[in-house]
């Protein structure tokens, strides 16, 4: 084409009609751009392709990140729950209520020692972070409750930090002061009863009268309400965005 337009050019020029030379000089220079601009386009497509392709990887993995995370929510919340439950029983014994389970209250004082910790399955976020892809994903509701998202985390992980220094100074070092902690094991971990275990009430005298213990029970029950709230948010984002997602990958699909 190129030639063509040379030749042209220069037939033109022999014959001095400037004019039409002009012109078919114009002509060449517009088919030159317009070939850039389709090659542009083309190539920009090719890149816009590539980009949801992987977008779309990144939004199946994201969704499979939040699905393993709900399960282990659940299991926190439930938890956190029985927990609560527990101290709350506690809290009104060391206050005067009558003890009238024995096996209860033992596996109730054991399971102050436990500890949990949600720890979510955020590699995919991590990724997309650390690597700058996060403006990938094109879709703004899902990146800003992504966003929203990660900064509950963030609380989570400082609350956890800050629970375990309560838990450790307050509960555990009383149940361990004042408790045979082998006892209540074979009740908790075991299923053993209190009488198997010669458990009775005078055993729990010295605990209850510790007030270090009641005050961190007290603040175990702030802290499991709080943590019950957090989870309980983790797991409405996470579901608003597994359904975000499912929309948009079916979306891509038709």
């Amino acid at each position: 084409m190129i030639k063509f337009f040379r030749r042209i050019r220069q037939e033109l020029l022999t014959e001095h009609k400037f004019s039409k030379y002009l012109f078919y000089a114009l002509g060449e220079i517009i088919l030159v751009v317009i070939g850039i601009l389709i090659a542009l386009a083309a190539n920009n497509w090719s890149i816009e392709q590539a980009e949801r392709l992987q977008e779309s990887k990144y939004l199946n993995n994201i969704k499979l990140d939040l699905e393993k995370d709900l399960g282990n929510l659940e299991y926190n919340l439930n938890f956190r729950r029985d927990k609560l439950a527990g101290t709350k029983k506690l809290i009104s014994q060391i206050n005067g209520t009558p003890v009238d389970d024995l096996t209860e209250l033992s596996r109730n004082v054991f399971n102050t020692l436990n500890e949990e910790r949600f720890t979510p399955n955020n590699s995919t976020y991590t990724e997309l972070a650390s690597s700058g892809n996060l403006n990938l994903i094109s879709v703004d509701s899902i990146k800003i409750l992504l966003l929203e998202l990660e900064e509950l985390y963030k609380i989570n992980a400082f609350a956890i930090d800050h629970e375990t220094y309560e838990y450790r100074e307050y509960i555990s070092k009383s149940v361990f002061k004042y408790t045979d902690t082998e006892k209540l094991a074979a009740i908790f971990v075991n299923g053993e009863s209190s009488d198997q275990q010669n458990i009775n009430r005078d055993d729990f005298d010295a605990l209850f009268g510790s007030p270090e213990y009641k005050n961190g029970l007290v603040i175990m029950n702030l802290i499991s309400e709080s943590f019950i709230s957090k989870y309980q948010n983790i797991e409405e984002k996470s579901r608003k965005i597994i359904a975000l997602v499912d929309e948009e990958l079916i979306r891509r699909e038709k």
